[in-house]
């Protein structure tokens, strides 16, 4: 990917694919229609009376559509039937003007992601029935764990707490005064560590496990929005989305296990962590830790 990419993806609510199959729209919503994700459904409707496969209500404000538009497929999410059209210009100015989404904006932003993904691979070829955003999760109950990240303010070393919706603390996170070494600890006991590599023109860290490695990660140079990316376990590590907005994906090995975004209603840095693997639920809390001061680094940088 290059500085500018204006092909979508990243959760900024729009994608456009190149339609080398020709399919038409018909085909589209045939085709669509059997591939199960993670928001609705597909119609076949128009938009201001231009035919396009539309999923419905895949939020309160917004539907999410798909549609042949001259050598390409576009995309992307627009105010739906029955919501005040004002109503649905303020929930877009809102995210602008605040510079993070609320939970609504993030999930639709996500889903056009998901449908950009789905075509991006009808368009190769490749036979396509669920997405990985539509699987159960790797969790006891096959929903994901809902954690919430919070930075403690007024403390000389970064220190965070990551409690459960009953507000138990479930892990606590502590880093030295520089910032270059940080420990996960669950139930008081250190579970994992993180270390940032000190002289080094980009950002590296390393997650160490009993003195074990067991993930390298290296921040890559990018104009728009950093980029961090890696091996864990041996796996392709990728963090997709908007970092500087908090708001992307944790993909391992090509799936997704965690989804991070922004909790408008506290004051405080505070993020929302949706966990899709229980396994790696450690690992994602260091990455969003990771993900942090890599936005931290780059708005200071920007201003």
């Amino acid at each position: 990917m290059g500085f500018f990419d204006f092909s979508g993806g990243g959760n900024m609510g729009f994608g456009s694919v190149k339609n080398v199959q020709n399919f038409t729209n018909e085909q589209l919503y045939e085709k669509l229609s059997a591939i199960k994700v993670s928001f609705g459904t597909p119609i076949m409707g128009d938009i201001f009376g231009t035919q396009s496969v539309m999923y419905k209500n895949a939020t309160p404000y917004y539907d999410i559509f798909v549609r042949v538009h001259k050598d390409k497929i576009i995309m992307g999410k627009i105010g739906t039937d029955g919501t005040n059209s004002v109503g649905t210009a303020m929930e877009m100015e809102s995210e602008l003007v605040m510079g993070s989404k609320d939970e609504e904006n993030s999930f639709a932003d996500r889903a056009v992601d998901e449908l950009l993904e789905v075509i991006k691979k009808l368009e190769n070829g490749e036979f396509v029935t669920i997405t990985d955003q539509a699987m159960p999760a790797n969790t006891t109950t096959g929903e994901p764990i809902s954690l919430y990240m919070e930075q403690k303010l007024f403390s000389l070393k970064p220190r965070f707490d990551v409690f459960n919706q009953e507000k138990n603390v479930v892990f606590h996170v502590e880093g030295d005064i520089t910032s270059h070494s940080f420990t996960i600890q669950q139930d008081g006991i250190e579970v994992l560590k993180l270390k940032r590599k000190i002289a080094k023109i980009m950002d590296e860290y390393v997650l160490v496990r009993n003195g074990e490695t067991v993930a390298e990660l290296k921040k890559k140079f990018r104009i728009i929005n950093p980029e961090v990316s890696g091996t864990v376990n041996g796996a392709e590590l990728r963090i997709a989305g908007d970092m500087m907005g908090i708001d992307y994906d944790i993909k391992i090995g090509g799936r997704t296990v965690a989804h991070v975004d922004q909790d408008k209603a506290h004051w405080s840095d505070c993020y929302r962590i949706s966990i899709k693997d229980e396994d790696v639920q450690d690992i994602v809390i260091a990455l969003a830790v990771i993900c942090d001061h890599v936005s931290d680094k780059d708005s200071k940088w920007r201003h």
